[in-house]
């Protein structure tokens, strides 16, 4: 059994159409469920009513340490490829309920069997998403299924087809239209692939608009005074120990062994950049220093292909650390609040403001959290911007400001976080000397803007459903030849397209260019060169956007230097 149990503000789902016909029966109605944990539950062959059990003591050890009682067991095959039959899932489910009533849980189960639309808001406090893996074989939880160990003979009895089939992409047939998966694909930005789970691979494309995205915030961080840094993904766990993330983040790291010594890949980039810190000595004169990182990181959680870009793990944050005196803390949060809303008004999203206090399970006494949120609050007022406080939602070293955006669907998605840290810095033993030449600890401030660019990606893919502004879009230009006699002449337009910066592409394939520029209208291209007998012979260019306006008779010169206007005004 596979179970992603996550503790919610709320989940709201509604029965559309039963998928198998032995589906329960349900009213056909809208079912909204506040402050509660879903458990997100995909039944596997051989589960039983002992693993039923087992994962119901597992959920009551998680609920006790988020003081809640109330849980939503909701079927969700897409957890796993090892399903068991309709029938023995229903069972096994059913005893999951009544084990959570009988432990005095207050519990509700979605009914099995049926297409369900639904949406949740997950709290953003670290024990609010967890993965779980329950076996026979097991007396307790896994956090991931073990890897799947396959001998030599048992590979050789695999014939080359056997093989071959388990090498395919994933099947995003019956997602919407709206959805990014679906859009990413047919613009051959990303795909995601059987062999990878819960890993994205990224196309030219992709890698276009991922780099774009990262040059843009890489450009705005060289104005304030960033270093950039990059460290090792794998690391003794030592480090994690020291730092306090391993009670919190063991379960989902991915661990190895170098001798006998026990290696993670890094979850985060935060100890290893404290690590960097403690390499020179620093004067107050140097405070604030920021340090940017955007290396990849490893989370091992049940990703499953239904959450695409959201849910991922391998994913590269836009992460950064600043080191500061208490009396820089309010100056230099208003400068990220002021960085987080500019780059958001460059995609057009509206935005809100959370502050998360100290969680039960947290480092630190009670006094300092409380001078720390008090600091969030004045800076936050300070810049006359409105929040919500959320309760007991704070990193464990500390509290935030969580920022939730939303997209062109009304849909609300936390990405920029800054996080107020007195904690680790002690931790790791890291100082500065005084204008008084004594040493002094620094407090960190742990921030991403974008948040996880993966997630960041997803969220405008469908904000802009593929239209992507002129300045960001993988491809800005195709030019398109009316006939063969014209592609010399298209081609040199091309050349200095490129030679001007422009990410153009040519289509000099047969066809009319009708065919053509409908299949640029697909691709979402913002703009389209129509190059026929009559353009080559004035020198010029017709211009048609992918919303269908044309002009004719344009120099290309003329539409070089528009075009890098819109794109300089980040349109």
């Amino acid at each position: 059994m596979r179970i992603l149990q996550q503790h919610l503000d709320f989940i709201e789902y509604e029965p559309k159409e039963k998928e198998i016909a032995s589906a329960e029966e349900a009213e056909k109605k809208r079912y909204h469920y506040d402050e509660i944990v879903v458990l997100f539950t995909s039944v596997e062959q051989g589960d039983d009513d002992e693993i039923a059990k087992k994962a119901i003591e597992g959920t009551k050890q998680f609920l006790g340490k988020l003081k809640v009682n109330r849980v939503i067991i909701y079927p969700y095959a897409h957890l796993s490829q090892n399903l068991a039959r309709p029938k023995d899932a229903l069972e096994v489910l059913k005893a999951m309920e009544r084990y959570s009533n009988d432990a005095g849980i207050e519990t509700y189960r979605a009914p099995f069997g049926w297409n369900k639309a639904f949406q949740i808001k997950v709290k953003g406090h670290p024990l609010a998403e967890q993965s779980r893996v329950y076996s026979a074989a097991a007396a307790t939880a896994q956090v991931t299924a073990p890897p799947v160990k396959v001998s030599t003979d048992r590979k050789a009895e695999m014939t080359e087809e056997q093989m071959l089939a388990r090498v395919k992409k994933s099947d995003f047939a019956t997602l919407p239209e709206t959805d990014h998966r679906v859009i990413g694909e047919r613009l051959d930005l990303f795909s995601f692939q059987e062999m990878s789970p819960g890993m994205v691979y990224w196309h030219d494309k992709g890698v276009t608009l991922r780099n774009l995205l990262i040059e843009f915030i890489r450009g705005e961080l060289k104005k304030h005074g960033y270093l950039e840094i990059s460290t090792p993904a794998l690391a003794n766990t030592i480090l994690w120990r020291v730092s306090g993330h391993w009670d919190h983040y063991k379960d989902n790291m991915f661990l190895t062994y170098l001798g006998d010594d026990e290696f993670g890949l890094k979850p985060m980039n935060c100890p290893s950049t404290f690590l960097f810190y403690k390499t020179r000595r620093w004067s107050f004169r140097d405070l604030p220093l920021r340090v940017a990182d955007f290396d990849q990181l490893y989370r091992n959680e049940l990703s499953g292909v239904a959450s695409g870009l959201f849910r991922v793990k391998v994913l590269t944050q836009d992460d950064a650390h600043i080191f500061v005196m208490e009396e820089q803390v309010e100056d230099e949060i208003k400068g990220l609040v002021d960085l987080m809303a500019m780059m958001y008004g460059v995609f057009k999203l509206d935005f809100k403001l959370r502050i998360s206090t100290m969680p039960d399970d947290h480092i630190g006494t009670k006094e300092q959290w409380d001078g720390a949120t008090d600091i969030l609050k004045r800076t936050v007022l300070a810049k006359g911007l409105a929040f919500e406080m959320k309760e007991k939602e704070g990193a464990f070293y500390g509290p935030k400001i969580d920022v939730d955006i939303k997209d062109s669907l009304g849909r609300d998605w936390q990405c920029c976080t800054i996080q107020l840290d007195f904690q680790m810095p002690k931790r790791f033993r890291l100082t500065y000397v005084g204008s008084d030449g004594k040493d002094h600890t620094p407090i960190a401030i742990h921030r991403t803007i974008y948040g996880t660019l993966e997630r960041f990606i997803g969220i405008i893919t469908e904000h802009y459903q593929g239209k992507f502004p002129v300045w960001v879009a993988p491809v800005q230009v195709r030019v398109l030849p009316v006939s063969d006699d014209n592609k010399a002449y298209a081609a040199e337009v091309a050349a200095g397209l490129r030679e001007a910066g422009i990410r153009v592409e040519t289509d000099f394939d047969s066809g009319t260019v009708g065919g053509k520029i409908r299949n640029a209208q697909l691709q979402k291209i913002p703009y389209m060169l129509i190059i026929g007998g009559k353009e080559e012979e004035a020198r010029t260019i017709s211009v048609r956007t992918r919303d269908g306006e044309v002009r004719y008779g344009v120099k290309s010169e003329e539409f070089v230097a528009e075009l890098k206007k819109k794109i300089a005004s980040f349109a």
